[in-house]
């Protein structure tokens, strides 16, 4: 594991991209695009707590000109909170865990879905969702899906995860405090492709986009992991430790896949 989740370590990752001329999309961007550009870079970030951090890497970005999608879990959801990443020029999403919120129980949490969405809409144009990976539940929040309804019935898009082309894309993420690997969810995806790079850090990440390789990515971060204080890192690392250990635990035992 690294601790290199620092305010300038993800800057290094912004300049390197613009030094290297991706363009940066949000989710929504991506799936509207007629056609993609030739490099870019899909910047998704799923804030499960900690929305302050969220909000400093919005700022972040905005310095760099780059747009991003922010998928907000209700509990980090504030209306004020929403309208200022809409005003930084980012994308906000619902970080939906309704599944897991009702225990299974698919009726009730399409209804909660549909109540949150709607929550979601008084503060801006909620157009993507992304659905947040429960550790402690049995629950895949992802069967919401199945057996309808669709998303087009919420008037959305896409789902990050489900709608977003991953054999095309080269996806990085920070779980695991590191982007070596690609997680788990990704079979949820449209498909996976293989992967050939690989990276420990930000900083490896960014030499590779300054070599202007892969040329369309999906980067997804996890902005509670991402501060200045050395202090919130040493316990943002410790939980991530424990959390990881409880996701093997469940994946040993029967529990979710992501």
């Amino acid at each position: 594991m690294t601790d290199e989740f620092t305010h300038a370590a993800y800057a290094e990752l912004l300049g390197a991209l613009a030094d290297a001329g991706y363009e940066t999309l949000t989710v929504r961007e991506y799936l509207r695009a007629g056609s993609l550009p030739e490099r870019f870079v899909v910047l998704r970030h799923d804030v499960d707590r900690k929305p302050r951090r969220a909000e400093a890497l919005a700022r972040l970005e905005a310095e760099f000109d780059a747009s991003a999608s922010y998928y907000l879990h209700p509990s980090a959801f504030r209306e004020g909170r929403a309208e200022r990443l809409v005003d930084l020029g980012h994308e906000v999403g619902y970080h939906y865990d309704d599944v897991a919120t009702t225990r299974g129980d698919l009726d009730t949490a399409r209804a909660l879905f549909a109540n949150n969405l709607r929550v979601f809409r008084r503060a801006c144009d909620v157009a993507t969702v992304s659905p947040h990976a429960a550790a402690l539940s049995q629950h895949d929040n992802t069967v919401l899906w199945q057996r309808g309804p669709s998303f087009e019935e919420f008037g959305l898009l896409g789902d990050a995860d489900r709608s977003v082309d991953y054999v095309d894309l080269s996806f990085f993420s920070d779980a695991g405090r590191t982007f070596r690997e690609r997680p788990a969810d990704r079979a949820r995806s449209l498909g996976e492709r293989d992967q050939p790079t690989t990276a420990e850090t930000a900083s490896d990440l960014a030499a590779q986009f300054r070599a202007g390789s892969p040329a369309r990515v999906c980067v997804l971060t996890h902005p509670c992991r991402w501060t200045n204080s050395l202090p919130a890192r040493v316990v943002s690392r410790s939980r991530d430790r424990a959390a990881t250990l409880v996701y093997r635990g469940a994946t040993l035992f029967g529990g979710p896949e992501a």
